[in-house]
């Protein structure tokens, strides 16, 4: 999972004034190697017995929260605690990143501010970009997609982190990665999760039937994934985090029992060149998306796509370009069986917080992809979201992902589509003065669309004038307002064909005379 990457501060800052506590020695080896899980309930237990202790009660928050642990509780112990130590601007974040996942988006901007009125300036960028997924996320929750979501149950799903389902067009089978017990992952890496695993099930009377392990051959001691599925599931793609192959992509094909897999064989050095993380196949086995972090890329992640020639051997790759990848992070790509549709996972675009699962269609006249289009609420949410597999006819989805009642971390899902999605493009830009810089004004934006006679309120950002608008397609009036500044009044059309996911527009108010 992606959390803010703020210098760890000594844990026990503002304990000096309690007595050593033998826990705090074990509690400090497992911080070491960043074990928040097994911190727990050593936190839980200095808490019962130092109930005054704010500083106990904060840290367990923060190892609740990266770990996926109860929102509610989390924030009602960074609350308390928060309320009475000097909290830095890491403590901060961690108490907005809280009510973010709790979806209470306006307690996670005051927060992300407080932490803004203290924070370096590489923790500003990063408490920015949380504060502008805030405001997509307020947006997108406006218009939800009608969707059914159905826990797989604990024939596929564990009390530990069961993710990435991978599964063919036809449905005959199902794979994932978990990180449950087995004699290939029989004990906990230093973060306290065992090692990552594959495994398949197979469908039986409309259910899944116990998944089993891919085998020793594929499944090591060390961490494997799934990470990608050629349309026909003849192609897995698999991650490989080993001591001799670190962050290396690698394929396998069925045997002749189409319920298990060869060996792997490591793809490429074209692909393999720096991290590559994942990345999909297609039927014939001649084009291939990864994402990969290698040197020349647009941000920290981009996805590429390569090909095979004629005599077999593979081109270059070719980076996607700033119309699908980001200065942030780009992974999980994979083509519809046509190769005109790429789903993705960012961390850019119009994300929600973390990973956004996004859509991309191949236009051939312009040979181009267009705007990537965010999938919506609640296929994505305020935690990571980073792959989907549609089935059938699009009407059903699989995906993994943080729930309530889930069974432990994160669950496998399938998705079934109500009706059409609702389509509304993101707007994203800033309201500036031409002749100040004062921060302090107030800002209102109105969009009404004359013939539905429906008005939509947007407030921008005090401080920077940023705002965000989530607009259906259609013929709008915007009308920005601030005391002492001219009105602006403008329309604004919204086209449904060609239809844009996302679009860039600025205002810049003039004083009145």
């Amino acid at each position: 999972m992606k959390y803010f990457g703020f210098l760890l501060l000594s844990v026990f800052v503002s304990l000096t004034a309690f007595a050593q506590d033998p826990l705090e020695d074990k509690i400090a080896d497992l911080l070491k190697s960043n074990d928040y899980k097994d911190a727990i309930p050593v936190y839980q237990k200095l808490v019962k017995k130092h109930p005054d202790n704010e500083e106990y009660k904060y840290q367990l928050g923060k190892c609740l929260l990266k770990t996926h642990g109860n929102r509610r509780e989390t924030i009602s112990l960074f609350e308390s605690s928060l309320a009475k130590i000097k909290p830095d601007a890491e403590a901060f974040y961690y108490m907005g990143q809280a009510y973010q996942h709790d979806l209470q988006f306006d307690k996670a901007m005051e927060t992300y501010n407080k932490a803004k009125a203290i924070a370096s300036k590489p923790q500003l960028v990063k408490i920015e970009r949380q504060i502008e997924t805030c405001l997509h996320a307020k947006e997108l929750i406006k218009y939800p997609i009608n969707t059914t979501f159905t826990n797989l149950g604990s024939s596929i799903n564990s009390e530990f982190a069961d993710y990435y389902p991978i599964i063919p067009d036809d449905e005959s089978f199902l794979i994932f990665t978990s990180r449950r017990p087995e004699k290939s992952a029989s004990r906990p890496e230093m973060d306290g999760y065992f090692p990552s695993d594959i495994y398949i099930a197979s469908p039986k009377d409309g259910k899944w039937v116990e998944p089993k392990s891919l085998g020793a051959h594929i499944n090591t001691h060390f961490d494997e994934e799934a990470v990608g599925l050629s349309p026909d599931g003849k192609k897995l793609t698999v991650y490989v985090d080993h001591i001799d192959s670190a962050g290396n992509l690698y394929i396998t094909e069925p045997n002749k029992t189409e319920t298990a897999f060869k060996k792997i064989e490591r793809l490429d050095e074209k692909i393999n060149e720096g991290f590559e993380s994942t990345g999909s196949m297609n039927n014939a086995g001649d084009v291939f998306v990864f994402s990969s972090n290698r040197k020349g890329g647009l941000g920290e992640k981009d996805v590429y796509i390569i090909r095979k020639l004629s005599n077999g051997k593979w081109a270059q790759p070719q980076d996607l370009g700033a119309n699908i990848n980001t200065k942030y992070n780009e992974d999980f790509p994979h083509l519809t069986k046509d190769g005109k549709t790429l789903y993705f996972a960012s961390e850019g675009h119009s994300s929600m917080g973390g990973y956004d699962l996004f859509k991309a269609e191949w236009n051939e006249e312009q040979q181009a992809w267009s705007d990537p289009q965010n999938l919506g609420y609640p296929i994505n949410d305020t935690y990571d979201n980073e792959n989907i597999f549609f089935v059938g006819d699009g009407a059903y989805a699989y995906v993994s992902t943080i729930r309530d009642g889930g069974l432990g971390d994160r669950d496998i899902y399938k998705i079934k589509f109500n009706e059409v999605d609702t389509r509304y493009c993101i707007i994203t830009g800033y309201v500036t003065t031409s002749d100040s810089s004062d921060a302090t004004i107030k800002i209102s934006i109105k969009a009404s669309k004359p013939e539905t006679k429906e008005v939509l309120k947007f407030v921008p950002v005090q401080k920077t004038g940023k705002y965000v608008m989530a607009l259906t397609p259609g013929n709008y009036t915007l009308d920005i307002v601030a005391e002492g500044y001219e009105e602006i009044v403008t329309s604004f059309v919204i086209y449904d064909l060609p239809f844009q996911p996302e679009r860039a527009k600025d205002f810049s108010l003039k004083r009145k005379p």
